[in-house]
């Protein structure tokens, strides 16, 4: 999940550079602007960053996600939950992530 943070990151860094270099090539710029001039212009780019950032982070998040085996919705991280278990050697408490079905009302640790 690391790695997928980090390449997100550079991924949005690569981008905020994109749309401030659009930003500051445009030649209205270089004139007297008035005030809500400059803040269309600066609303327009951050919208259109906006709209990239959210693009990207729904792209990894289902590059991530799990899907129910039973039906194949999509499972929600409802967090870590402790469970005990029975092993060959006795009884421990592990600490897993905890997965949710809306469509089934199923619940998985861990799914699969």
């Amino acid at each position: 999940m690391a790695t997928d943070r980090n390449d997100l990151k550079a991924k949005l860094l690569a981008q905020a550079e994109a749309a401030i270099d659009k930003l500051l090539s445009d030649e209205r710029l270089s004139e007297q602007m008035t005030m809500s001039e400059i803040e269309a212009v600066v609303g327009k780019s951050e919208a259109d960053f906006r709209q990239r950032v959210l693009e990207e982070m729904i792209v990894m998040q289902r590059e991530n996600g799990k899907t129910c085996p039973l039906c194949g919705s999509w499972l929600r991280n409802k967090g870590k939950r402790k469970k005990r278990v029975v092993t060959l050697r006795g009884e421990s408490e592990i600490e897993r992530t905890y997965y949710h079905c809306q469509t089934c009302q199923k619940g998985y640790f861990p799914p699969g």
